[in-house]
């Protein structure tokens, strides 16, 4: 089974968290796009409109290759010559709604994707029936994906700021390396559970979050309700996006953690020295029924599927044994 990431073969779609008011100093623009990323259209708001990247909005980053339905921000005031900057990017602009805020990062409910696999054989077929039940049933493993990372330039300039050690350039840069980094100790945790057997259930002192509402909690025992409670995707245990102000584990759970911190030299007095607020994030997540539709014609299927905001598509597929055929290839 095979990926091959394109415009024609991947749609992702904002899901969005709350309505909007009709009102207010801010414009919300749905758009529809392929080929451009999110990064290249607000550089190119910002640039053309004159604002500052303070005054733009986006709820996170699409891929270029796909077709992507997503919603910016902008001034009100802007709102018109936007529309015909986003046009001239070749971006369909949806909808143009005023709203009393700006869009943030992480404001939204979740993505829709639909992406196309190839398929070789019916063996193959009957397969990933059975690994999208199996995750549908259990959950995701919540990985960040390797999109996150870029070349992993950011990664040692992420860990000396853990260090204490501050990086030359603007605050934005150090920020985003401090990020990569923190995203490769919580897949670094969430690995060596996995080959420990120890997902996805918890262990003793384990930070456990509702998915309902965030709230979290430390289980110092593994009762039966908390095994049921996590076996039927109401509660899971949350790995560190490690900083001074995360909920701390304790016990066993602790210990794991404390062992990823060592290998690159870290230790509980470096996450609270450092600036990064921290928190916790789900090690898993649910993904809801995922729809196969099939096309014999063309040996390929279409899968759908919803995740939480910050969860990857490219995971998912990862799980389900689909092989990633980069871009372009």
């Amino acid at each position: 089974m095979r990926f091959r990431q394109s415009p024609a073969t991947f749609t992702v779609e904002e899901l969005p968290l709350f309505s909007l008011c009709g009102h207010g100093d801010h414009a919300y623009l749905k758009t529809r796009r392929s080929g451009l990323s999110t990064p290249h259209i607000l550089k190119e708001l910002q640039r053309r409109l004159k604002i500052g990247e303070a005054d733009l909005g986006c709820a996170g980053m699409k891929d270029r290759d796909a077709v992507a339905v997503q919603t910016f921000s902008v001034p009100a005031r802007s709102r018109g010559q936007a529309v015909r900057l986003l046009e001239e990017l070749g971006v369909e602009v949806l909808a143009s709604t005023p709203h009393t805020h700006k869009l943030r990062t992480g404001k939204l409910a979740g993505n829709r994707f639909t992406l196309i696999v190839e398929i070789d054989s019916p063996g193959e077929l009957e397969g990933l029936r059975g690994a999208c039940a199996r995750l549908a049933r259990q959950g995701m493993p919540n990985a960040f994906g390797p999109q996150r990372f870029a070349d992993f330039s950011g990664v040692e300039e992420g860990r000396k700021l853990f260090l204490g050690i501050r990086p030359r350039g603007v605050f934005r840069q150090g920020r985003f390396a401090m990020s990569v980094f923190q995203a490769l100790l919580f897949n670094e945790l969430l690995a060596l559970r996995r080959e420990r057997g120890l997902f996805p259930a918890p262990v003793p002192g384990d930070v456990v979050k509702r998915h309902d509402s965030g709230g979290e909690f430390v289980a110092l025992e593994l009762d039966d309700n908390l095994l049921w409670r996590v076996e039927s995707l109401e509660v899971s245990p949350a790995g560190p996006i490690f900083g001074r102000k995360m909920a701390q584990a304790q016990a066993d759970a602790l210990d794991m953690e404390l062992e990823v911190l060592s290998r690159h030299k870290l230790n509980l007095g470096s996450v609270a020295s450092t600036k990064a607020p921290g928190g916790r994030r789900f090690l898993r997540v649910p993904t809801g029924p995922i729809a196969i539709e099939e096309n014999a014609a063309e040996a390929a299927v279409r899968l759908a599927f919803e995740l939480p905001p910050g969860s990857y598509a490219n995971v998912l597929l990862r799980e389900l044994d689909v092989q990633l055929i980069p871009p372009g290839s």
